[in-house]
């Protein structure tokens, strides 16, 4: 459907919006992007499930899924929930003082419609035992910084962490249930049907305007958001201000709708793609690499031998007829007490005090490796 609203605008000075006028009327944008540019996307993915951060051009949002098991309602049994929480932090921008606002609720029921209302998850899935448990889904979004065009931003984190999220594994058996939890299960990938994105396309007179940025939205004279999928489907659009559209405008901001669909969703698959590798690499922590993943497995055992140091050095003692000992690439020989010990590994020299010296020690000193595992 088509819903008309006012427009939300920043507060600017009247000297700055006539200079934003100014260069909207010679055909320019004031951050040099091309009519049909968006600003840089970027899309990043925490340790757990569900958890994404869009950066669009200057504007950062953070979505979060997360799923209860709850009993379903009596018309409709068999289906699980997909509820929207959008917050606009004041920390964000200064127009915004609290975490309710207006438009917040306008951005809450536009993701509603656009996302669960196209049915993009399958609920019926979401069922574990009819009219009795189902898994209801929640999605978070609070907005950390504002440089204009929530509308995008928010849909994008959102299906970002839909598609990332992962929900538990269960078997029922009778009238029992066992809900498994990640340790003992890997957890199962969200049924997702489509995926549509919103394109927010700004009028200032007769210049279109693409993405706008929040300089650009406070001189436009209205807006519009339309969802499209990657079946070049419309799922839905909105419109904001008092702007008048023509057929044939509508038409012309479709094609350029379902033109970047198909270039974000694409970016959305890539990024989750490259998370997915990540954690095959390093499934118990992807985010973070090994402190010690450039030493070889050679030089973990030589550090165990000489944090083992006392017990060997007991050993060597009971026999007075051995003089050296070889442990892999460690060599281990008696010293006098007047010596200097240089305990050498793999990680650096250890020296040892002469007072705190006993009469017979064990000297180690490395031997030339002949192979390593580098990974490790």
């Amino acid at each position: 459907g088509i819903i008309a609203d006012k427009a939300v605008v920043s507060t600017q000075s009247t000297g700055t919006k006539t200079f934003l006028e100014d260069v909207l009327k010679q055909g320019l944008r004031p951050d040099a992007r091309e009519t049909y540019d968006y600003r840089n996307i970027q899309i990043e993915f925490g340790s757990r499930w569900g958890h994404a951060e869009v950066v669009l051009g200057n504007t950062r949002v953070m979505a979060r899924v997360s799923a209860q098991i709850e009993k379903p309602p009596v018309t409709r049994p068999m289906e699980g929930s997909l509820l929207f929480f959008v917050y606009f932090s004041p920390m964000s921008s200064a127009k915004f003082s609290g975490n309710r606002t207006d438009f917040s609720t306008v951005v809450t029921r536009l993701l509603e419609r656009t996302i669960k209302e196209t049915r993009v998850i399958d609920t019926e899935s979401l069922c574990i035992v009819s009219g009795e448990k189902v898994i209801n889904l929640r999605v978070d979004l609070n907005l950390l910084d504002f440089a204009g065009n929530i509308i995008d931003a928010c849909c994008i984190a959102a299906m970002s962490a839909l598609s990332h999220f992962r929900r538990p594994d269960f078997v029922v058996n009778g009238e029992e249930v066992t809900v498994f939890t990640e340790k003992e299960r890997d957890p199962i990938p969200l049924s997702v049907l489509h995926i549509p994105i919103t394109c927010t396309i700004g009028f200032a007179g007769e210049k279109i305007l693409v993405d706008p940025s929040d300089d650009e939205e406070s001189v436009m004279d209205g807006f519009v958001s339309i969802a499209t999928n990657t079946h070049h489907e419309i799922c839905y659009i909105y419109m904001g201000g008092g702007v008048t559209l023509t057929p044939a405008l509508v038409s012309k901001c479709c094609e350029i709708s379902s033109l970047k669909t198909q270039e974000i969703s694409a970016q959305i698959t890539s990024c989750l793609e490259a998370d997915a590798a990540t954690r095959k690499v390093s499934p118990e922590n992807a985010s973070k690499p090994s402190a010690i993943s450039s030493i070889s497995l050679q030089e973990k055992m030589d550090k165990l031998l000489v944090e083992d140091l006392t017990s060997i050095r007991e050993k060597m003692e009971t026999d007075d007829q051995v003089e050296s000992a070889q442990y892999g690439s460690i060599t281990i020989r008696y010293i006098d007490e007047t010596d200097t010990v240089d305990t050498v590994t793999g990680v650096g020299t250890v020296k040892e005090k002469k007072d705190q010296t006993p009469t017979k020690l064990a000297a180690i000193q490395k031997t030339p490796e002949k192979e390593s595992f580098p990974g490790f």
